[in-house]
């Protein structure tokens, strides 16, 4: 019986290995799939996804603060200014974008590494 660990590292070498990195990067959270896949450039797309979710979901919060003390349209003066939600989402779209190219990356070098043989067992 072969252990987890052999078979996590053999794993890493598959297809379908790159195409479960490619939807966690996509899907979940951006980084994520490329740290799975051991490469130190998933930390600072994971680190640049994390700052644009929480700079997003910081002004969600002060605005809706804002709007409770406030119910008006258009939004009261004291609301944040729209910069923060803008700069948070801007700043994850690049942490997507560039956890896309490296899974496209990592699914490429598993095709051209093509399928591999059956599995030997052991006796």
């Amino acid at each position: 019986m072969r252990s987890l660990r052999d078979r996590w590292a053999r794993a890493r070498s598959d297809e379908d290995f790159a195409w479960a990195c490619l939807l966690t990067n996509l899907v979940g959270i951006p980084g994520l799939g490329t740290l799975m896949a051991h490469r130190r450039e998933g930390i600072p797309q994971l680190v640049l996804s994390i700052v644009g979710g929480v700079a997003t979901t910081w002004w969600l919060v002060l605005f809706v603060a804002a709007e409770l003390r406030q119910p008006s349209l258009p939004p009261p003066p004291d609301a944040p200014d729209l910069g923060l939600a803008l700069w948070g989402i801007g700043i994850f779209i690049v942490a997507w974008l560039w956890s896309l190219a490296s899974s496209l990356t990592l699914l490429r070098a598993a095709r051209r590494r093509g399928p591999r043989g059956p599995e030997p067992t052991s006796p």
